[in-house]
């Protein structure tokens, strides 16, 4: 954390203060400070925001203020005013009076103080002589300058209030108008106040001042005396007087002119400023001006209801002017309108979703957040529809307007359908069609579902028949429609079916549509598989969430044939849906049926993990966390959660956790933030969040260590500032004991916080802060800690400011701040540029280390050489490195911690398990741990992190974990690398695990535990990702990956390549693949190469882009592997054209390399010549040849390719004597053949046999595919009894859904 000397560390809380005047709201429309920067903070000002001077510094000091950030020493000199806060340069006429009282004898005549001048946008603006305006002598309006406070208009509320009384403004338009007419009569008693003439310069940029009032662009005169004194003093800072800084030329652009130039420009913030100097004048301002102000009001960053606030000002003011609208008037402010409403009726759905997940229990079901509920009450305030029906009213009465754009009929029409306004939408519908309007395609369907949420389902009916009649004119060519919207009509019309108890003439248009789709063409299929999806999903499955029914939801799921992401997406959506509403075995099923992580997957999770902490589940809770920290998140969809699962875990007794959770999310958080106004919010939602905290740990249940309460301080500190008064009450709990625990880093942080706070004066309120101070110091100077510079200030300013408390305090500190100056040895502990860090010399203490003078440096830089030598004589070189570590013990000696570190990994590299523990055993005897000492503990660190890594190496999972286990009880965790292996060795604990969820789990522990992860650690999770083909997850890491500056190496993209050959996408992967080539760092490796070759022969088959593959890799130099090789084979025998002579010459190319064919090879051939050709006898030609060759071992692909060639060629009885054959040569029977002869057994009828050989390979040799080929066989003879009892057993052995998904799907439709 960066402690900035002019932030705030303790927070402060404002007021906020919302003034809204009649003529000020208009020309500040779209000002986004209007309220703070147009009010002037001087005696003249009622506003109630004036009490919030910026003068008044000292409520807002820094607590880590320097000195030198003070307001008396921040570079300004106090004969200079300062103009820039607002103040309207009132502290420069002050000065001008003062200095007029003291020379009130000398009998000068008394001159105005002339306010200084401001010189913006330059563009001249020159007025018209018509209505009688002189330019030279012109009347300043009084609605434009006189101060609004005078006439009690403005009013400090709430942002409820504001938009309530925003509502009225069309209805006060005529009082209004009233009003001001008053105001006019006031002022026409009163002087008039001329200004010199002089065209309007344009936009306020930045003033200048002096104490004697001259400026080098200001006139000669600078007083001007009696009655032609300037009223400018009232202005908003906005508002300019006439200068004489640009002469009116003939080429002068008018007020209108000048407007119309900004918005075509963009400079929508000039323009109030312009439109302000329009109202000066006297000029009435034309429609085209307000069309400029509601753009900008549109334009300019604000918050949406108070762009529509300000609108409706602009529309009154308006009226008031009775300045008539025109259409593109009303079309801006409508759109503005509609679309508000719209976000507002979505936004309230989606706080509805957040209150039902992560709210409160209660019967009121309040939301988890204060902010949330006000936020709440003013989407519920919101009327802006109801305005725009009436303003649509308004617009469709004028004579000059006939109709509106369509997109505003389209917006409104749709706005209704939503909010239940029926009578409205039919009426806006009437008159859109009465006018021949082109409606939009988007309004259709919640027209429909609105006229079936009344049940009326004739109605609906007709409103699709209209939309099917212009969509089959839009297909002539007739342009009668705008935009398409046929799958979301269809899913409405089904909605109104189901939700007018219709469901079979649903079923029947369901059935009706996706055979007008059905036409045999893959275009046709494709269209089919869209519409199925949407249909389906938005229609059927929706309608069954509606009415809470998810378990019907799920059936359907299952029952349509969905394309797997839409079904996933389904599930995803089903699944979230189900655990909102607390339906939990459904939820469950949903969740664990997803296949590929959809796109809402981060979502589902939490809402998994939300369900789970209502149901008072935190363990299965913990697992969800796990998995949705690890997904994609736009950031502050993750505050809520966050809050929720800490809050569980610290009412669990579990503080500590929780918290350090909480910190780690809440920085991911952060740097989610775009812009600097979305971070802010986040900080400010961070903040409520902490003080939700302080209410949890204020409860007699809960225990917080030292720890815990440093580490939820340091959550402070890094978000924005202390929160009072969690701070001050975390603080309270550090005692003397609690203070001895914490670490030299915790100590300067608790240091520096305490003394910030008593700076600001909190031992006023409690005086055990200066005695905790005094404690913090001791300790500090104890431990001879030297501070930087800036905690060194803080705590130098504290020790003045605590003299008469704790005399002689300061002394001693100074004197051991000389000590630890001509310490050489004394730790810095301080701020940095990038965090609360330490940047120190260790002490003698830290780097002493009990068994040096034991220890042969010589000798274990001797065993490091060894191991590193040849790798292809890694055996022999540890058996020498062995030996030489058993002669360095013989004398008495031992090498250093990495040499034992490094054997143990070499040993297991080896598969030595037993010299694994005897290494270990001998490293106990020579180096015991000592905890006193770092170095100790910091080499016995790598020495487990190593054996972890050995016995996940080996394949002994579970010492693996007691390792780990020590390890964390040790104060460290394993390194990158090691989680890397957990990953990799999956396969090897568990025959049915879902591999790229464990590998999930792995790396958000590895996150948890505070793990930087390494290449190795991402390359293990995208290679178990990409094998289970979810490529978004693969691609979403390896974006990770690099923006964590981890350069991709091949590894990394050869298995980015496979995993996006998996899912065939063949763009992405050859746009990698190149990329891979160009890097500066590239080494190249076959594997890469073989991806994309195995891609393009297996599932595009291409056989010039394989041998074009095969060529780059030879001009790279790249040796091809023998999987290199079958796959040239396989491309010469089975694509076009087949060349077996090419195919059969790849073996002696094969041994031109010096290498010899491998059993792959010649079982390429078999398969080829028994598959692709059908030559049975050629096949049986080539298996004979190759086990008559005494280079080429009987292995098992040999027999399977020779059963597919008898299968295939209808040849069963030859099965009989192949197993035979096998058996004599001793080939283990592996499940892959087992399906092959399954299956073949199967096409003639002869379960019997096949289900002998099934009970033959025994429950733990049977693969999914073994299953899925018995359930067939079964099925061939339909025998659904036993086919149940296979599948019943295959789900039993724990195989993720995605895998049993298939065959459950095989009985399903044998059902059917």
């Amino acid at each position: 954390m960066v402690f900035k000397p002019f932030t705030h560390l303790a927070r402060q809380s404002l007021g906020k203060t919302l003034t809204h005047g009649y003529a000020q709201s208009v020309v500040a429309a779209t000002q986004s400070s209007y309220a703070s920067s147009t009010t002037p903070f001087g005696s003249f000002s009622t506003h109630a925001a004036s009490k919030f001077n910026k003068h008044n510094s000292s409520q807002f000091h820094n607590t880590f203020q320097h000195p030198s950030g003070t307001i008396a020493s921040s570079g300004r000199q106090d004969s200079v005013p300062d103009t820039s806060r607002g103040d309207g340069g009132l502290a420069a006429y002050y000065e001008a009076w003062q200095k007029q009282q003291r020379n009130h004898g000398s009998g000068k005549e008394w001159q105005q103080f002339q306010f200084p001048l401001r010189i913006g946008w330059n563009a001249p603006i020159a007025l018209a002589d018509s209505k009688g305006i002189d330019k030279d002598n012109v009347l300043l309006r009084p609605d434009a300058l006189l101060e609004r406070s005078s006439l009690n208009r403005a009013y400090s509320t709430s942002a409820v209030d504001d938009i309530k009384k925003a509502e009225d403004v069309i209805a006060e338009a005529a009082a209004a108008s009233e009003v001001d007419e008053a105001i006019a009569k006031e002022i026409s008693t009163s002087q008039p106040r001329v200004l010199s003439s002089s065209p309007i310069s344009g936009i306020s940029a930045t003033g200048t001042s002096s104490g004697t009032g001259s400026s080098d662009i200001a006139p000669s005169d600078t007083y001007v005396s009696g009655p032609q004194r300037s009223n400018t003093t009232n202005s908003s800072p906005h508002s300019l007087p006439l200068t004489d800084v640009t002469p009116p030329t003939s080429q002068s652009l008018t007020p209108t002119d000048g407007i119309s130039h900004l918005q075509k420009t963009g400079h929508y913030a000039e323009i109030p400023a312009v439109f302000e100097s329009i109202l000066i004048r006297g000029i009435q301002p034309s429609i085209a001006d307000y069309n400029g102000l509601l753009a900008a009001a549109t334009v300019l960053p604000a918050a949406q209801h108070h762009i529509v606030s300000k609108a409706l000002n602009i529309y009154n003011d308006m009226l008031h002017r009775r300045v008539a609208p025109d259409a593109a008037f009303y079309t801006a402010l409508l759109e503005l309108l509609i679309r508000r409403a719209i976000e507002v009726y979505q936004t309230k759905i989606a706080m509805n979703v957040k209150r039902s997940r992560y709210g409160s229990s209660t019967p009121d079901s309040s939301f988890l957040l204060p902010s949330d509920e006000s936020e709440y009450a003013i989407l519920a305030a919101d009327d802006a529809l109801r305005h725009a029906i009436t303003l649509f009213d308004a617009a469709v009465s004028s004579s000059q307007i006939k109709a509106l754009p369509p997109d505003v009929y389209g917006l409104l029409i749709s706005a209704c359908a939503l909010y239940g306004y029926d009578e409205d939408m039919i009426r806006i519908h009437t008159h859109m069609e009465e006018n021949q309007v082109i409606p939009l395609a988007s309004m259709f369907p919640p027209m429909i579902e609105a006229f079936a949420r009344g049940e009326d389902l004739r109605t609906a009916m007709r409103c699709y028949d209209g939309y099917r009649t212009l969509a089959i004119q839009h297909d002539a060519g007739e342009e009668v429609l705008m935009g398409r919207y046929d799958y979301s009509v269809y899913a409405a019309v089904i909605k109104s079916y189901m939700k007018c108890g219709k469901s079979e003439a649903g079923n029947r248009f369901i059935k009706g549509i996706m055979e007008s789709f059905d036409n045999g063409t893959e275009e046709g299929k494709a269209r089919l598989d869209l519409a199925r999806d949407i249909i389906v999903t938005e229609g059927l499955i929706q309608y069954q969430i509606d009415v809470h029914q998810y378990a019907d939801a799920l059936r359907l799921a299952y029952t349509w044939s969905l394309t797997q992401s839409g079904r996933d997406k389904a599930l995803a959506h089903i699944c979230s849906q189900a655990a909102d509403y607390g339906d939990k075995s459904t939820a469950i099923k949903a969740y664990h049926s997803i296949r590929a992580i959809p796109t809402n997957m981060s979502v589902t999770a939490l809402s998994m993990m939300a369900m789970h902490i209502r149901y008072g589940e935190l363990s299965e809770a913990c697992n969800y966390w796990s998995v949705s920290i690890g997904l994609p998140h736009d950031g502050v969809s993750l505050i809520e959660p966050t809050t929720m699962y800490t809050v569980a875990v610290m009412t669990e007794g579990r503080v500590e956790e929780g918290l350090t959770h909480a910190r780690e999310a809440f920085a991911r958080i952060r740097t989610s933030a775009t812009t600097a106004a979305a971070r802010e919010q986040i900080k400010e939602k961070i903040d409520e969040v902490i003080e939700l905290f302080g209410k949890i740990l204020r409860l007699p249940q809960s225990k917080l260590s030292p720890q815990a309460v440093m580490n939820l301080l340091g959550a402070m500190t890094e978000n924005n500032g202390l929160v009072s008064p969690v701070s001050e009450q975390l603080l309270a709990g550090l005692g003397a004991p609690e203070i001895a625990t914490l670490d030299r880093h915790d100590t300067v942080l608790a240091l520096t916080i305490e003394a910030s706070l008593i700076s600001n004066g909190a031992f006023l309120q409690d005086v055990a802060h200066v005695a905790r101070f005094e404690h913090l110091l001791n300790v500090v100077m104890q431990h001879g800690v030297t501070l930087d510079e800036m905690t060194l200030e803080i705590v130098e300013r504290t020790l003045e400011q605590v003299e008469n408390q704790r005399p002689g305090l300061i002394a001693k500190w100074r004197n051991a701040h000389k000590v630890a100056e001509l310490s050489p040895h004394a730790p810095v502990l301080g701020r940095t540029a990038s965090s609360l860090a330490v940047n120190a010399t260790l002490s003698p203490a830290v780097t002493f280390d009990p068994y040096a003078g034991t220890t042969d440096h010589r000798g274990s830089s001797i065993i490091l050489d060894v191991l590193e030598k040849t790798p292809s004589r890694r055996s022999v070189n540890l058996d020498e490195a062995l030996s030489r570590f058993r002669n360095m013990r013989r004398i008495g000696r031992h090498p250093r911690y990495v040499v034992y570190a490094r054997l143990i990994n070499v040993a297991a590299l080896e598969g030595r398990a037993d010299t694994i523990f005897d290494l270990l055993g001998t490293a106990r005897q020579d180096v015991p741990l000592q905890l006193q000492y770092p170095l100790v503990r910091e080499g016995w660190s790598s020495i487990l992190d190593s054996m972890i890594g050995a016995c996940l190496t080996v394949g002994n999972r579970a010492t693996a974990l007691e390792f780990h286990q020590e390890l964390l009880q040790l104060g460290s965790t394993p390194s990158a690398n090691t989680f890397g292996l957990y990953i990799t060795t999956l396969k090897e604990s568990a025959q049915t695990l879902d591999e790229a969820n464990e590998a999930l789990k792995i790396f958000c522990r590895a996150k948890q535990e505070g793990v930087e992860p390494t290449s190795f650690l991402y390359n293990a999770l995208i290679g178990k990702l990409g094998k289970a083909r979810r490529i978004e997850d693969a691609c979403f890491y390896f974006s990770e990956m690099q923006r964590r500056g981890l350069r991709p190496t091949s590894v990394t993209y050869g298995t980015m390549i496979n995993a996006l050959c998996r899912v065939s996408d063949e763009r992405t992967a050859e746009t990698l693949f190149d990329e891979m080539e160009n890097m500066s760092n590239y080494k190249p490796r076959p594997a890469p190469y073989n991806s994309v070759m195995q891609y393009f022969q297996t599932t595009k088959r291409d056989s010039r882009k394989v041998l074009e593959y095969y060529t780059r890799m030879l001009s790279n130099k790249i040796q091809p592997t023998m999987h290199t090789y079958k796959l040239l084979i396989d491309t010469y025998a089975t694509l076009e054209p087949i060349n077996m002579p090419a195919a059969q010459g790849v073996l002696d190319t094969i041994r031109a390399s010096g290498q010899r064919p491998e059993a792959v090879h010649y079982a390429s051939l078999i398969h080829a010549k028994g598959c692709v050709l059908h030559d049975l006898a050629g096949a049986r030609t080539t298996f004979d040849e190759a086990l008559a060759n005494p280079e080429i071992r009987p292995y098992a692909c040999l027999y399977q390719a020779m059963f597919e060639s008898i299968v295939a060629n209808h040849h069963a009885e030859g099965i009989e004597g192949m197993l035979e054959n096998m058996a004599a040569r001793h080939v283990e029977l592996t499940a892959y053949i087992a399906n092959t002869v399954i299956h073949g057994w199967a096409t003639t009828k002869n379960i019997s046999k096949a289900q002998s050989l099934y009970q033959r390979m025994g429950i733990t040799k049977r693969e999914p595919s073994t299953y899925e080929a018995m359930a067939r066989a079964f099925l061939a003879v339909n025998d659904r009894q036993h086919a149940r009892e296979v599948v019943d057993e295959m789900l039993s052995r724990g195989y993720p859904p995605p895998v049993t998904r298939k065959v459950q799907a095989l009985l399903e439709h044998a059902g059917n």
